[in-house]
């Protein structure tokens, strides 16, 4: 197992800091079927991406690409990371390259809420992976084509050639009687548009607070919740308008990009287990410090959810 990924999971495991109001977001799984199976690991890379030093002509890299590289055939996918790496696949440090956002989309489905391919997976600064818990399963088709879109910024002082990396963990056997699967939702603050800026004009220790409300499109679970926020970001949280239940993902920070950025090196995330019915409100709230502006930032809960039944807890 390489380092970066056993600090995934040890991050993934020590990270989930939940506020809970009004109940609990991990309910047990009842009668469970068995899984996929054996659990085979590939990683793949986009690139290479010629970065010059930062203030330079051609020191980010904005893209798109139908058609990117996964695995064959068809599968329920478990796990999912993302990382900056070099020529020889070592670790980019976030300071040196930022990674604005990779977002991956399948053509296979619609998205749930926006026009477009089914957005799965995708991460930022804050590196949060996909992980789904008990049987549950993003499901690939052998024909599935997966396109993504990225935003990568030499934040150093010197030229760059760098590779974003995704590494997966998926079940070749998951199939509709064997596993749950899972639809997600990409849910921005600002609805099917992605970026919005913070004014800065509240003064020391003012917060700006940003909010959107979706409807649930089915009966189900939630079975995952991941946060996305930029430099600024306090907090991002997903509630239950009707039972008030809400799941706060906390900005962590370390040290500071050159050039001043400094987006958050870690969000917490939400391990939820939690009932959905359709039609039911679900409200994103993405808070950031207002005492100075922040131009482009972003808002985002990527969510997974079963539309499925499973007995009640005796």
């Amino acid at each position: 197992m390489r380092p970066h990924r056993w600090l995934r999971r040890v991050l993934v495991a020590s990270a989930a800091v939940l506020t809970i109001v009004g109940g609990t977001a991990c309910l047990p799984i009842i009668d469970p079927p068995p899984g996929g199976g054996e659990s085979v690991t590939e990683t793949f890379r986009l690139g290479p991406f010629d970065l010059a030093p930062e203030g330079n002509s051609g020191d980010q890299d904005v893209g798109f690409r139908f058609g990117i590289p996964r695995p064959e055939g068809s599968f329920g996918i478990k796990a999912m990371s993302f990382d900056v790496v070099d020529e020889d696949g070592n670790p980019v440090p976030n300071h040196d390259v930022h990674l604005h956002h990779i977002v991956l989309a399948s053509s296979a489905r619609q998205d749930t809420y926006c026009p477009g391919g089914e957005r799965f997976a995708g991460a930022g600064a804050e590196r949060n992976p996909i992980e789904l818990p008990g049987p549950y399963a993003y499901f690939v088709g052998a024909r599935d084509r997966w396109d993504a879109t990225w935003h990568v910024m030499n934040t150093s002082g010197q030229a760059r050639t760098v590779y974003i990396e995704y590494e997966i963990d998926y079940e070749p056997g998951a199939n509709e009687e064997n596993s749950r699967p899972v639809v997600p939702f990409f849910l921005p603050v600002t609805g099917c548009t992605t970026e919005y800026d913070v004014p800065g004009d509240g003064g020391p220790g003012s917060v700006h607070t940003r909010t959107r409300t979706w409807q649930a499109p089915f009966d189900g679970w939630l079975v995952m919740a991941v946060g996305h926020l930029h430099e600024g970001g306090i907090d991002i949280s997903i509630r239950d308008d009707r039972t008030g239940l809400s799941c706060t993902m906390n900005a962590e920070y370390g040290h500071g990009h050159g050039g001043g950025h400094n987006p958050p090196e870690r969000i917490t995330t939400c391990p939820v287990h939690y009932p959905v019915q359709r039609g039911q409100n679900f409200t994103v709230i993405s808070r950031y410090d207002n005492s100075q502006p922040y131009q482009d930032v972003m808002g985002i809960v990527r969510a997974y959810a079963w539309p499925g039944s499973q007995p009640e807890a005796e």
